[in-house]
Parts: structure tokens; sequence; C-alpha cells
């Protein structure tokens, strides 16, 4: 179960070209370029992926302030530092620049990559916290030092349905969301006790998971973040039938949930259609090429590796 915390503040200015000739404006982040130590080549590659391009940072050495202080954590090591960072990388910041286009991305992506080892448990909420995103800014991403290439599930748990997640955030709060979209569920939606409804009941009543229940933004991203991260087994196993193309669910009404069925299919529709207009954003293409990059990884666990240019860690 998660939680999720969003802000919202002015947008950064955009960059403008990929090309790393044309970005020769100092970066906020210019000093991370200064390494030593046995961090030294690690460094090197993240200011090389992420702070020439795109002016963003991965945080990893939990510096004081930079998380919530009501929750007892544990720095990222190194090893999974590295794991996290050319994950990102391959599964969810290249795919944007390759579906989309690099000025997307330069445009949306957060500026800060936050790693932390353990997860933030909420024992009184009972809640586990997976992700914070902090005005389209920064993103903090828990359990990190679990990270394990072999399991695709955990890593869309953790990692990819987050970040699909809290993207979907920082793109809504930039452009208008679709009004429409909050009357599809209206009179369904328990913002104190969705934690407290199961998978099947979130299901029926037309919500991909019980976090969904808690509001409309929060059902709307979680639609886009499934679609995008989830495989058509996983659709499978909880009774929803992926159609051929992979392009929805199938309205049919010898499934498991068929009055949950025509509601998803209706949102899906609608986050590709705001998608594709607000930002010339193929939902599906998107969908494709995560859903390629994760059957490459999970038939070769050093993809991301031989993908990322580095030493394979084990």
């Amino acid at each position: 179960m998660k939680k999720i915390f969003i802000l919202f503040v002015a947008s950064l200015a955009l960059l403008t070209s990929c090309s790393q000739d044309k970005l020769n404006d100092k970066s906020i982040f210019e000093d991370v370029a200064d390494t030593t130590g046995c961090n030294k080549e690690f460094e090197e590659w993240l200011y090389i992926n992420y702070v020439k391009p795109y002016n963003a940072v991965v945080q990893y050495q939990l510096p004081d302030g930079s998380t919530e202080m009501d929750y007892n954590l544990v720095p990222v090591s190194l090893t999974a530092a590295k794991k996290t960072a050319y994950a990102v990388k391959y599964l969810w910041m290249d795919v944007y620049k390759t579906k989309v286009d690099c000025t997307f991305v330069q445009s949306y992506t957060p500026r800060l990559f936050n790693l932390i080892g353990s997860p933030a448990i909420d024992a009184a909420q009972g809640t586990m916290t997976l992700g914070v995103a902090e005005g389209g800014v920064k993103i903090t991403l828990y359990y990190m030092n679990y990270i394990d290439y072999t399991d695709m599930a955990w890593m869309n748990t953790y990692i990819f349905h987050v970040m699909h997640h809290e993207f979907s955030h920082i793109l809504h709060q930039a452009k208008t969301f679709p009004s429409d979209y909050d009357q599809i569920s209206a009179g369904n939606y328990d913002s104190e006790g969705w934690q407290y409804h199961t998978d099947e009941e979130a299901y029926s009543l037309g919500f991909v998971t019980p976090y969904s229940m808690k509001e409309a933004h929060e059902d709307f991203v979680e639609v886009i973040s499934s679609y995008i991260t989830d495989t058509r087994e996983t659709w499978e196993a909880r009774g929803f039938i992926m159609k051929e193309d992979h392009t929805g669910i199938e309205d049919i009404k010898t499934d498991m949930y068929p009055q949950g069925t025509p509601i998803i299919n209706q949102k899906i529709t609608m986050a590709k259609d705001w998608l594709r207009e607000k930002f010339g954003y193929e939902l599906d293409s998107i969908r494709a090429e995560v859903q390629r990059r994760q059957d490459a990884l999970a038939e070769n666990p050093d993809t991301i590796y031989h993908y990322c240019k580095v030493p394979v860690l084990k």
C-alpha cells in the first residue's frame, strides 16, 4: 500500500536541445562533475547521463533535510544507487526521450532523484510510502537497497509504477486536467479509507488499484501508470482481458468484473486522448516501448548494463 504526496510550484525554464554541445549554460548541478574518491566513475556517468542532457541529479548520500523526518530511514548503498540510476535511465527516462522527444523530457522531468535504501512505513496509518514528488522538481524513491533486475514485478511496484505515477502528476499539474474525468467514478472515491479496500473491490468498481479510490487525480495517474507498466499477464491475473493489439481491455461480459471493465476502458481512453492533445504523447507507444524493454530485461538481466555501457554489478 502507499500514499504519495504531491506539491506543485512554478515550472523550471525549458531546455531546448538534446545535443550536449548546445547545452553550454552553467548547470545548477555543475559541481557534481568535480569527482574524487571511490565514486568518481559513477559520478562522471551521472554527469554525462543526467546532469548534462537534463539538468538533473541523482542524490544518494542521504543529506540532512532531504527526506521526511518522521521516518527511520537507511541510506541507499552505492551498489543499489548505481542499479537504480541505470534502471531509471533504461526503463523510464530514455523511453520518453525515444518515443516523445528529448525536449519533452527536458521540460517535465524532475531535477532531483532522491534515493533512500529503506522503506518509509507509517504504522499508525497502515501505509508505506513508495515515492514522494515535490513541486515537480524532486522525486524520492524508497526501498532501493532491495532492487533486483530479475524481479520485474518488484521493479514496477517500487520504482516504475511510482515514476510514471508521479510524472503523470507533473503533466496534469502543468496542463489542464480533463474535468469530465471527475464524474466517471463520482460517489465511489474514499479519501480516508482507500487502504482498507481489497484489489477485487477496486476492480469491480472500475479502479485499477485501491489507491485509485483516494480521489480523481490519483485515479487518473494510477490508470496511466498501470497501463504503461503492467504486463498482459498482470492485467489478466486481475481478471481483465487485454486486447490482442494491447490497446485496452476487452469489454466483454464474461470476465470477472463486467461492471469494472468498461469503466477502466473509459478512463484509459480519456487519458490517451488528453496526453495526445496536450503533449503529443501516444500512451500506447510508451506502453509498447516499456513492455519491449521489460521483456529484454527478463530475457537477460545484464541488458541494463550493456545499454548504459557500465560494468556488470552483482
